[in-house]
């Protein structure tokens, strides 16, 4: 094990799993009885004896996540994946975690050597920032729409509308390059946690 300031590598056996939770195709089996109806109204007796109907409806979850609580060296570890997990018992697998307080490590990259399958669970720097960086651009493009069509009738609270506006569009901005700074620097520790592993693993 490599263990670092806010992430740490763990590598072994896959011991117990937890639990497991998908939220995907929710199966309903829907037993339904016959519908009673008086015997003048029907062409045939009804006999008790008919067989319920049984109706089975699937129900899908487009967000597709699915969640998987597992030991590992004596570590619980929460796996979330927006796609289908496999692991099992024996498995053997490389994760370089988040350390959460209080709760499980936060599986950040996975890697199960035995069925060679990886992959990590932190996005791109430039997807991380761009919602923040797209509204910057927003208020940036509603100040000046707002300045150039009202300019004409001089009113004082618009200037302070689009002044408001660019001032908005700063702090977005500075926040989503700060968002960037912050994730490229997750990559990068996970990426040193990474290279260090077959070292870590001779010992």
């Amino acid at each position: 094990m490599v263990q670092q300031l806010h992430y740490q590598c763990i590598e072994g056996i896959v011991d117990r799993i937890l639990a497991s939770h998908h939220t995907i195709d929710v199966e309903i089996t829907e037993h339904t009885a016959p519908t009673h109806q008086p015997a003048a109204l029907t062409e045939k007796p009804f006999f008790r004896d008919e067989p319920a109907r049984t109706e089975t409806h699937t129900f899908v979850n487009t967000s597709r996540e699915f969640a998987m609580l597992i030991e590992v060296e004596g570590y619980t570890l929460k796996l979330i994946s927006d796609d289908y997990i496999a692991v099992t018992l024996g498995d053997k697998v490389r994760a370089i975690c988040e350390v959460v307080t209080d709760a499980p490590l936060l599986v950040s990259d996975w890697s199960n050597i035995t069925r060679q399958i990886r992959f990590r669970n932190v996005p791109t720097p430039l997807t991380a920032a761009a919602p923040a960086l797209l509204l910057s651009i927003l208020f940036v493009l509603a100040a000046f729409v707002c300045l150039h069509t009202f300019s004409r009738y001089h009113l004082d609270y618009l200037q302070w509308c689009a002044l408001a506006a660019v001032a908005s569009a700063v702090v977005l901005a500075i926040y989503g390059l700060h968002t960037a700074d912050r994730i490229t620097r997750v990559h990068a520790e996970i990426d040193e946690l990474d290279a260090m592993r077959p070292a870590a693993s001779a010992h």
